[in-house]
């Protein structure tokens, strides 16, 4: 291959029933385009594998120097943190869970740069043993979590609440703000916080929109909230994304180095029934 090498970043699909051009409803694999969109604008190069095998992930992630997981209007499954499902919230992508369970405890594990947004956070802190709100509506709280279907598409990823920072955090180093304007998409959110994992900032009702891998020294973060959108002009987004691609980039510089990870991993739940 020619020319100069760049961080890979493998964009982690989701999988939609969608109508075709005959208007007959048809599956596809499909990713975010902003997601793509930023990390080919960030200098990287987003690549896609779908439907991997547990047993090929280790070798896919050998091809990578990052991982993402984007947004979705899918829900992770509620029997993964053993929860019966909720009759109004039946939008699951099962594949995706196949997928992504172990592939976020591994790449966390081989030290992998990982970056989470809204259902991506949801993968990150189930996949860690984590729960999470199947219905923030139901919670009845003060701050408005999901977006008016009405609304224009800036308008839905507009900021729509703050979110404080913990003092003296890693999230506070890298935005170098103590709050902050975010971004509100999901009905879902954390429940409970999965082994290893951090929280960073919280919503005004006690929502943790942002949480960390407990080794500061590697970047794997999740969060509520799309840093991805609009992060050339919202400055903690693009002191968020810049960290991130740093890590991309110092992990294609030392592709080879020893991986491993400091605490015991949780081992994933059966999925109560398949796509």
């Amino acid at each position: 291959m020619s020319g100069e090498r760049v961080p890979c970043i493998w964009i982690v699909a989701s999988h939609r029933v969608l109508k075709n051009e005959h208007d007959y409803h048809q599956c596809y694999t499909v990713m975010d385009e902003v997601g793509t969109r930023t990390m080919r604008n960030m200098g990287m190069q987003p690549v896609c594998f779908p439907r991997v095998p547990e047993d090929r992930i280790e070798t896919m992630l050998d091809m990578v120097d990052g991982v993402l997981l984007g947004g979705s209007a899918t829900n992770v499954h509620p029997s993964l943190y053993g929860e019966p499902e909720l009759a109004e919230e039946k939008c699951y992508d099962t594949e995706r869970d196949r997928l992504v369970q172990p592939l976020i405890r591994l790449a966390v594990a081989r030290r992998v740069p990982v970056i989470a947004f809204c259902r991506g956070s949801h993968d990150f802190n189930v996949a860690m043993g984590g729960s999470l709100y199947q219905s923030l509506q139901k919670l009845d709280g003060a701050v408005r979590h999901w977006e008016d279907p009405d609304e224009s598409l800036d308008a839905q990823y507009s900021e729509r609440h703050p979110v404080t920072v913990l003092p003296g955090g890693k999230l506070e180093k890298i935005t170098g703000m103590q709050r902050f304007p975010v971004s509100s998409l999901h009905s879902q959110g954390v429940k409970e916080l999965g082994h290893g994992l951090v929280a960073e900032a919280f919503a005004d009702d006690g929502l943790v929109e942002a949480f960390r891998w407990h080794d500061e020294s590697q970047f794997a973060w999740a969060f509520q909230f799309h840093p991805e959108w609009n992060w050339k002009i919202h400055p903690p987004y693009l002191r968020i994304m810049n960290a991130y691609a740093d890590a991309c980039w110092e992990r294609l510089r030392s592709r080879g180095a020893p991986t491993g990870s400091s605490a015991q991993l949780p081992q994933s739940r059966p999925l109560a029934h398949s796509a």
